[in-house]
């Protein structure tokens, strides 16, 4: 292989390994934070915990590349392509387990009965996401902050340039989509990121097992400063 085409390759495999690894390891911990700022319930620790882990795996397989290409470490290489074959093994068993996972399922459903115990979370998503209610603004009535508050939704469904308690349901003013589709909705759009980043990687680890080979045996021939020319 051209030495010009061989380095390129190798640089890209870096840096693509590199930024999959902090995309997986920032998508995972955000979602941590991010989540229970609406007081819902999840079970969502071994995703993230898996997510974390490969993410990390991955950014340390691209700076151990980057690591052995500046210090022209010959065996470094092929301990790299050797260790390479049980990363991308538990990559793609991570990204078939990951991209099975329904995790709608995992999200406990929202219930406008927590409103009166925990009515920060609430307001915060209905404010967030522009929604009112579960599936829609009418949920309110058959809630028990609805029985004490007939005809009217909290504040935080209302669409006003001043916080307000409540207003009527009937209002105009009165954010008409649910919360519960926009919320998974969101969910599955950082899934999704996660489970396209670790298809990315996979492929990329794949290709690390060969261009660490191939960069060692150039190495070998006493020709590998050409890489970094």
């Amino acid at each position: 292989m051209n030495c010009f085409v061989l380095g390129c390759v190798f640089n890209t495999t870096i840096v693509i390994l590199s930024a999959c690894g902090l995309l997986l390891m920032g998508t995972a911990i955000y979602m941590v934070e991010w989540f229970p700022q609406y007081g819902a319930e999840q079970d969502i620790t071994a995703f993230t915990i898996v997510t974390i882990v490969v993410g990390a795996v991955t950014l340390a397989a691209g700076l151990s590349m980057c690591a052995a290409v500046c210090t022209k470490h010959r065996c470094m290489l092929y301990v790299i392509s050797l260790s390479s074959i049980g990363i991308f093994c538990f990559q793609l068993g991570a990204f078939l387990w990951l991209a099975t996972q329904s995790q709608t399922e995992r999200i406990a459903m929202l219930s406008t009965e927590s409103y009166e115990d925990q009515p920060k979370y609430f307001d915060k998503l209905q404010l967030d996401f522009e929604c009112c209610g579960i599936d829609k603004p009418s949920d309110w009535t058959s809630s028990s902050w609805g029985k004490k508050n007939i005809g009217e939704v909290p504040g935080s469904c209302c669409n006003t340039p001043t916080p307000v308690k409540s207003c009527s349901l009937t209002s105009d003013i009165v954010f008409s989509g649910g919360c519960q589709r926009p919320l998974f909705h969101y969910m599955e759009t950082m899934y999704n990121i996660i489970v396209a980043a670790l298809l990315v990687t996979c492929v990329f680890q794949f290709s690390a097992i060969f261009v660490s080979c191939c960069v060692a045996r150039v190495y070998k021939d006493d020709t590998y400063d050409r890489l970094t020319d």
